[in-house]
């Protein structure tokens, strides 16, 4: 009658994992911008070995090529923010984004960052990781921006 008090009631999948912090993700999205940060986010996704994070980074994903296609100058979603902030409106929104999205993915991520800090785990150097992932972020803003604001006569 007892008997589901024998089961074990961890389970025999491995050691837990530890994620990159959310502070190393704050100054990936800071000075990386959200490529960046998508890409660095998607590290803790794959360490966690989660598969339901993927609609989250396909709509990050969109996110950035409606900003970065809406910085076009014959496109007018931010015509009234560019006559306010003038030349900086790209920077000003591309920060904006990076930093929202850093919220949304360290929701996805909460209860494992909860937990490693409710167990004091020491979290992964994110040095190279976050480098690599500026390096590359800053790389897929690029092309993407060559390939959406092309502007054809």
């Amino acid at each position: 009658m007892r008997e589901h008090l024998l089961t074990p009631s961890l389970s025999a999948s491995g050691p837990p994992v530890s994620l990159y912090s959310i502070r190393s993700s704050f100054f990936v999205a800071f000075l990386g911008g959200p490529a960046a940060l998508i890409l660095y986010s998607t590290l803790n996704s794959w360490r966690l070995r989660r598969t339901l994070d993927i609609p989250a980074y396909l709509a990050a994903i969109v996110l950035l090529m409606l900003l970065i296609y809406g910085s076009r100058d014959d496109v007018s979603y931010f015509a009234w923010l560019r006559q306010e902030l003038g030349g900086d409106t790209g920077k000003f929104l591309s920060r904006t984004l990076a930093l929202g999205l850093c919220g949304v993915f360290y929701l996805l991520h909460k209860k494992q960052h909860r937990s490693a800090s409710l167990f004091n785990s020491t979290a992964p150097s994110p040095w190279i990781p976050a480098i690599v992932c500026m390096v590359l972020g800053y790389g897929a803003t690029m092309g993407l921006a060559a390939v959406l604001l092309e502007v054809h006569p």
